[in-house]
């Protein structure tokens, strides 16, 4: 314990490595410190889960809220520039 408190920037690197540490006490083992293993992906189950509880898009309603605020009529970026 005492070690892992002096030390505990070289600790901090060795986890960031992946290292794990077996924390004693007089020699007796008192606790496992490693790194939290990060998921690189969210299984497919698990994300239409989280989405099966999502509003429904009333993609019609969308596209007339952006009808309403985009133009999109196309334009000469150059007219009235004199290029």
């Amino acid at each position: 314990m005492r070690q892992f408190v002096n030390d505990s920037g070289s600790v901090t690197r060795g986890l960031r490595e992946g290292k794990r540490y077996i924390l004693t006490i007089n020699g007796e083992p008192l606790a496992e410190v490693k790194p939290v293993k990060r998921r690189r992906f969210v299984p497919t189950a698990e994300a239409q889960a989280v989405f099966a509880t999502a509003p429904v898009v009333d993609w019609d309603e969308v596209r007339a809220d952006l009808d309403e605020v985009i133009d999109d009529e196309l334009r000469d970026p150059f007219d009235g520039t004199g290029l």
